[in-house]
């Protein structure tokens, strides 16, 4: 008796962790389906949007377009975002493309790049601060908010020691996002500058064929492990960029993906940004719309001049320096300047070594306004 007793407690036991394992499989699928529903609805009207203004000869138009259709489909309620994977996926076609452009006539030519990167820090120095300014009088916001709401970049280190700071997190991520998406919508007025300069063709690769591509990919996903490794930021998009500039920049090979790839890449990171404004209020984008343009204008006619005169004075074209020194994101600023074709590698550089900038004076400037917060 005690035998089949015992053996009924264990059926039981069994048969309860099969009960509670099951019920957490169930929200898991509902999960994943919800996920897969949101992802396709994005794509469909990120795909709507690029290809109006493709349509449209609209420049940079894939993601323009899919950033302000997923935008307005955002602020009317939809609830829109890419899974992790999909995302994920975007981000190693975007650091792939950047590193394609690397040549090794790119690479002798980045010996000028030493100048043009100190300008950055004057610049960045100088739009911060004139643009927290601006920000606080005119949202009357608290300074440490405000110094949040105006970092030129490093985003997702923003949005984590704003939250540690205790800032307006929300003001912080309308701000931003305001920003950035307004830039990327006056990307085309770039090229009012004058189109970029030609970027060298690479020239007859050491390595071709199915050889090149698998260099290509063991160094992308290289690139990639090493970028987790070490920590970056963003490592998926800098590592594969990392990897990709490597083997292309030696003049190993010159494998490149068809251009649509990078386009419909670059519409995906635009509905990355669109997909941002779900969620937000109305009453906030509206009350918060004024003090982030007029902050936003302060920081270009700061930034812009600046970043035209030296994209003209290193070669690469003042619609290039222009998308180097813009305060928006690292990512977005890259995938326009592939859309355009106005030296990504260089931009690249660029944004990259203003988020290691950002990265390292935000915990610093934090910690200075701590006993103010």
């Amino acid at each position: 008796m005690y035998a089949n007793g015992a053996a009924c407690a264990v059926d039981a036991d069994w048969v309860g962790r099969l009960g509670s394992g099951m019920n957490q499989v169930a929200p898991d699928r509902t999960a994943f389906r919800a996920e897969l529903r949101r992802s396709f609805e994005t794509a469909l009207i990120a795909a709507a949007g690029a290809g109006v203004f493709v349509l449209l000869k609209v420049p940079a138009g894939p993601v323009l377009g899919a950033l302000l259709f997923t935008a307005a489909a955002a602020l009317a309620g939809r609830k829109l975002g890419w899974s992790r994977r999909v995302r994920n996926l975007l981000f190693l076609l975007t650091g792939l493309g950047a590193g394609a452009s690397v040549t090794p006539a790119a690479v002798m030519a980045a010996k000028t790049w030493p100048l043009s990167l100190a300008a950055l820090v004057v610049s960045t120095a100088a739009m911060w601060s004139l643009g927290a300014i601006v920000f606080a009088r005119l949202s009357r916001a608290d300074r440490t908010t405000a110094m949040f709401a105006s970092a030129p970049g490093a985003l997702s280190a923003v949005m984590v020691l704003a939250e540690e700071q205790q800032a307006n997190v929300v003001g912080v991520a309308v701000a931003q996002t305001l920003r950035i998406s307004t830039l990327v919508a006056m990307a085309p007025l770039a090229l009012s500058f004058g189109h970029p300069t030609p970027m060298e063709p690479h020239a007859a690769p050491l390595l071709g064929g199915a050889v090149g591509w698998l260099v290509l990919a063991v160094s992308v996903l290289a690139g990639v492990a090493l970028a987790h490794r070490l920590r970056w930021p963003v490592p998926i998009f800098l590592g594969a960029m990392t990897g990709s500039a490597l083997v292309h920049g030696t003049g190993f090979v010159a494998a490149a993906l068809p251009p649509q790839s990078f386009q419909v890449a670059a519409a995906g990171i635009g509905a990355v940004i669109g997909s941002r404004f779900s969620g937000i209020r109305l009453s906030d984008l509206l009350r918060l719309l004024p003090p982030s343009l007029a902050s936003l204008v302060v920081m270009a006619v700061v930034g812009a001049p600046l970043g035209a005169a030296v994209g003209w004075m290193v070669g690469v074209g003042p619609a290039a320096g222009l998308m180097a020194f813009a305060p928006g994101s690292m990512e977005m600023m890259v995938a326009v300047s592939i859309t355009l074709n106005a030296h990504p590698a260089y931009v690249a550089a660029h944004h990259l070594s203003r988020t290691i900038l950002l990265l390292a004076a935000l915990p610093w400037l934090a910690r200075r306004r701590q006993p103010e917060s």
